[in-house]
């Protein structure tokens, strides 16, 4: 009885640290990649974003605005968006992240679009700048560049 608790233990705890296979976030070598969109190099982590393809391929962006773009011009199957924490958190799935559009806040391509992993920080971050609070998918229908003209 005590063995065949022990292996219900055992693989219990083996079932809870087991880690999903699904995609990891790139890593990024700041000051050498470049982003796909605009070809500027990625200097400032709070500002980059990246996807990855079901294929495995990474696609790395200097601006979340860029990644928002690029995409719309070149649709591709998509296992995972993600974007950095402004405030240096690291690393957040896009569609989990609270962006704000503070069009006041340079961004490296201009687009004024910050993201954040939690709402209370993205609201203070708006009142205190102006800016305007919005989930993924509202900022992929609202965010276009500053650059170019027409849809």
């Amino acid at each position: 009885m005590r063995r065949r608790f022990a292996i219900a233990l055992m693989l219990a705890g083996l079932v809870a640290c087991a880690r999903p296979s699904g995609p990891k976030p790139p890593d990024i070598a700041y000051g050498k990649d470049p982003c796909v969109n605009c070809g500027m190099l990625i200097n400032d982590p709070r500002f980059a974003a990246a996807y990855v393809t079901r294929e495995g391929q990474a696609r790395l962006f200097d601006d979340i605005g860029c990644m928002i773009d690029y995409h719309r011009d070149h649709p591709e199957d998509v296992a995972a968006f993600y974007v950095r924490d402004f405030e240096g958190g690291g690393w957040i799935e896009a569609d989990r992240a609270v962006l704000v559009l503070a069009p006041d806040v340079p961004t490296p391509m201009g687009y004024g679009l910050l993201a954040f992993a939690t709402r209370d920080r993205a609201e203070a971050f708006a009142r205190d700048h102006g800016g305007q609070v919005m989930d993924w998918a509202t900022a992929r229908q609202t965010v276009r560049s500053p650059h170019r003209h027409g849809p």
